[in-house]
């Protein structure tokens, strides 16, 4: 879920199937071990020196509260630091601990749980809706794949405007029933017909959670918490609650609207609303530890993973044209969409990439890993308030100067 506009432009070539495959089986080419595996690197210890100063800057001139970034690669972590304030009125600081909400990045976590359902022979991802949602409108129409890929064509119920109606029902606790019907009064709650198109939908991925619960008896975060963040050795991951007492949790800050350069408490939000489409509390270090256990083999079966890793697809065979969006350059505008369960495919400066964004109230959170260098690279903040794409490019360039190092040993 994301509380302000969804950053996904220039993305780049997909993920060949060669590739996809070397991937999935975790072998660099003529060896036996694992790329994701520890493996020792160079005596030296690479310099972080840049990416630390970015985000020093962008804390020293007011810009955001606090930062966290982590950067692992073959299992090591590298580097796994924090800065500014996670608290601004009691002067904690960030550090590799501070747990964030990271909205977005939320998604590949349900996406993941239904594959393994999936291989568990308890559902099927082209299963219609309807065998586990029947009263939801339209239900026998779409199907879980097209649900997971944003192919369904359903709307997105984040979108509701006036904004201040949104906000509103945001400040609501939900349970399963309430939110179904809210869903079913996303408007619209279709944008085109299922299969034809792509529209991102944080509508389609609640559901999705909803779906995980009536299969497996349980709350979506139960079965997570067993199947996902155990093996993968997520200690401070969570579906997240705010009356939980969360050591080292930060709090999220917004810009004022009126005052611009200062900043305010984020609005408060039910984390029963954004559900499976965002609700999800993390660290910089435990996002490292997860794709370095998902792509490296230790939570699905390698056929599943490269399902996940393959970009979808229409009915009619293409990729999906990008949908238009102010600011996007002809150059964007030409490239198709390649999105998989729950991350998007795209390359930087060579190197091939899975990744996802998240906002929501008060936090922001970049995640992406980079294959076969087995890279990974998390930055989370505890600000929404950009207000400007230049404003938003200097935290993408704290990640892009960590993973130029990481990419680089």
């Amino acid at each position: 879920m994301n509380g302000m506009p969804h950053r996904h432009a220039g993305w780049q070539p997909l993920l060949s199937r060669r590739t996809a495959l070397q991937l999935v089986l975790g072998f660099a080419a003529g060896s036996a071990t694992p790329r994701w595996a520890s493996a020792a690197m160079s005596s030296a210890m690479p310099d972080f020196a840049g990416a630390d100063a970015l985000a020093n800057a962008l804390v020293e001139e007011g810009l955001l509260p606090g930062l966290s970034l982590a950067v692992m690669r073959r299992g090591e972590m590298l580097h796994a630091k924090g800065f500014g304030s996670a608290n601004l009125e009691t002067g904690t600081p960030v550090t590799a601990e501070t747990v964030f909400r990271v909205g977005s990045v939320s998604k590949q976590f349900i996406a993941v749980s239904l594959a393994l359902l999936a291989e568990d022979g308890r559902l099927s991802l082209d299963d219609p809706l309807s065998r586990f949602l029947p009263l939801f409108p339209r239900a026998g129409d779409i199907t879980l794949r097209q649900m997971i890929h944003h192919t369904s064509g359903l709307g997105n119920y984040t979108e509701t405007e006036p904004r201040e109606e949104f906000f509103r029902h945001a400040r609501l606790d939900y349970g399963d029933a309430e939110l179904l019907a809210a869903m079913a009064n996303t408007s619209p709650l279709f944008k085109f017909e299922p299969g034809t198109g792509w529209a991102y939908s944080n509508t389609a991925y609640l559901l999705l959670g909803l779906v995980v619960q009536v299969v497996t008896g349980e709350p979506y975060g139960a079965f997570m918490r067993q199947r996902l963040f155990g093996p993968a050795g997520l200690t401070n991951t969570s579906v997240d609650d705010a009356g939980e007492v969360v050591p080292n949790r930060a709090s999220g800050y917004t810009a004022k609207p009126d005052r611009p350069g200062e900043i305010r408490n984020a609005d408060f939000i039910s984390m029963t609303f954004p559900g499976a489409a965002g609700a999800m509390r993390s660290t910089a270090s435990d996002l490292c530890r997860w794709h370095a256990a998902l792509l490296g083999g230790q939570i699905i079966q390698p056929s599943t993973l490269q399902d996940m890793l393959t970009p979808a697809r229409l009915a009619n065979g293409e990729l999906p044209p990008r949908p238009p969006r102010p600011g996007l350059s002809e150059e964007e505008s030409r490239q198709p969409i390649r999105y998989g369960f729950g991350v998007f495919l795209g390359e930087f400066e060579g190197h091939e990439f899975v990744e996802h964004d998240g906002g929501i109230f008060g936090f922001v959170a970049l995640h992406r890993s980079f294959w076969p260098q087995a890279a990974t690279v998390a930055v989370l903040v505890n600000y929404d308030g950009f207000d400007s794409p230049e404003k938003f490019e200097r935290l993408k360039a704290v990640r892009d100067s960590a993973a130029r190092t990481a990419l680089a040993i």
